[in-house]
């Protein structure tokens, strides 16, 4: 197939003479098989752009969007999008920035909570992003309570609030919630919330065009500023130091400043000691991974926002198997939903385990030795050569006891073979290792989690 590349008319239809049809196709089949407000918040968007070899290229309107769908979507449409065009495609999703004058209708907003005037260019805080559409949980608790205060009262509860916590578990909600809660409390009042992506681009811009002065103004002229992924500024020297004299700024003026990172400020690497260190001068809080209840909660919420029928069995199964990320609950959960609707089936244990095998192992599953040699190996950061080895050293040691423990309790498998495994001829070491790392777990924090991440993660 010749490539076609991005055609497409004014009205933001291609133009191309092969593309359009396959897109005619695989909307005509999305339309008639999805409920429609699924269809119209994640595909509706969506446009052909062109065929590039054996790639049809599909446009997405914004990052966001694109990875949404790439995420959770994507073996479906190249399941069924080849029958549809006729040829062995795949599907490439990207961000398409082409203008549109006829853009599908996007999926009604809640009304947002405010309505207070924005500045050119400004990014809103998304209105769905509130305190209360937030699920709270043991893992998130001190967090919520800590933006909530802030939020009430910007710039004199604790400044600044710096939130950490791994990818997806709610920290640009949080960030969102209390520039909405700002809002809503302060009508009229300016909120500047970005990325650090976004802070960076815009530092960019106004060096290249010689508007610093309009960049500080919008920066340090504002009720509060709250920026995410602050971990991305790490490399960036100059945007990093704009930001160290922006931060005085505002704190100066007791300005409200929230952040939040993947990490904690003692753990960003390639940033300066004297921007972490202001980072820990008001309140530092980590948001921990969601447990259990906390995660079947999420599912039933987001289940009752999108009207889909989610049984306890199906949302007991799904926060069992996905831990570690929100945004993967949730994506797989939509992902499912769009299956079952798909196949006007309804959303059941048995849908979920085949749609969703790639993350939920079958009953009965028990994780191989050698997997768990890789995840602890990988946890602690050593090779699985090192791990097996012959070396006493207590990085090494350590580690090796942990997953000799791991292999007994969920590989089943017998002490010998576990022995010969880590290359040991005499199963009472394993005998030794096992019985240390329980004496370890009742009087050490820092191992028990670690059993207990390794514990989920080789067997979800």
């Amino acid at each position: 197939m010749a490539s076609v590349g991005h055609a497409v008319s004014p009205d933001g239809s291609p133009t191309d003479g092969v593309a359009p049809e396959h897109w005619r196709r695989i909307d005509e089949y999305l339309r008639a098989r999805l409920r429609e407000d699924l269809y119209r918040r994640w595909f509706a968007p969506l446009r052909v752009l062109g065929l590039d070899g054996d790639r049809l290229q599909v446009g997405a309107p914004d990052p966001f969007h694109r990875d949404f769908v790439d995420d959770n979507y994507r073996d479906w449409f190249d399941e069924f999008v080849p029958g549809l065009v006729g040829a062995p495609v795949r599907t490439q999703f990207v961000v398409d920035t082409a203008p549109r004058t006829q853009r599908p209708p996007p999926a009604p907003e809640p009304a947002s909570s405010f309505s207070a005037p924005h500045a050119p260019g400004e990014t809103r805080p998304n209105p769905r992003y509130l305190f209360d559409t937030f699920v709270v949980g043991e893992s998130n608790r001190f967090a919520v309570a800590a933006a909530q205060a802030v939020a009430k009262t910007p710039g004199r509860a604790w400044n600044p609030l710096f939130l950490h916590g791994d990818s997806g578990l709610g920290k640009t909600h949080l960030l969102h919630a209390i520039a909405n809660e700002i809002h809503a409390s302060t009508p009229g009042a300016r909120v500047a919330i970005v990325t650090s992506e976004r802070y960076t681009n815009d530092f960019v811009d106004a060096l290249s065009r010689n508007t610093m002065g309009d960049f500080r103004r919008k920066y340090r002229e504002c009720g509060a500023l709250l920026v995410d992924d602050v971990q991305f500024f790490a490399g960036r020297d100059k945007t990093a130091e704009e930001f160290f004299h922006t931060f005085n700024a505002l704190y100066e003026q007791n300005v409200q400043i929230v952040l939040s990172s993947d990490r904690s400020p003692k753990e960003l690497k390639g940033l300066e000691e004297r921007l972490c260190s202001r980072f820990e001068w008001g309140m530092r809080v980590h948001i921990a991974t969601p447990e259990f209840e906390t995660r079947a909660a999420i599912l039933k919420k987001k289940a009752l926002a999108e009207r889909i029928d989610l049984s306890d069995e199906v949302a007991a199964l799904l926060a069992t198997h996905i831990k570690s990320n929100v945004r993967e609950l949730e994506g797989a959960l939509m992902r499912l939903a769009a299956f079952a609707s798909l196949k006007g089936e309804p959303v059941s244990v048995q849908l979920a385990r085949d749609v969703l095998s790639d993350v939920i192992p079958p009953p009965g599953y028990r994780p191989s030795i050698e997997r768990i040699q890789e995840a602890v190996a990988a946890h602690y950061g050593i090779t699985v050569a090192r791990l097996t080895s012959s070396s006493r050293e207590q990085k090494i040691a350590l580690p090796r006891q942990v997953a000799m423990f791991l292999c007994r309790e969920l590989a089943k498998e017998t002490l010998q073979t576990i022995a010969e495994k880590f290359n040991k001829k005499d199963h009472t070491t394993v005998i030794s290792a096992i019985e240390r790392v329980n004496e370890l777990s009742l009087t050490d924090l820092e191992i028990r989690q670690a059993v207990d991440t390794l514990r989920s993660g080789v067997t979800s």
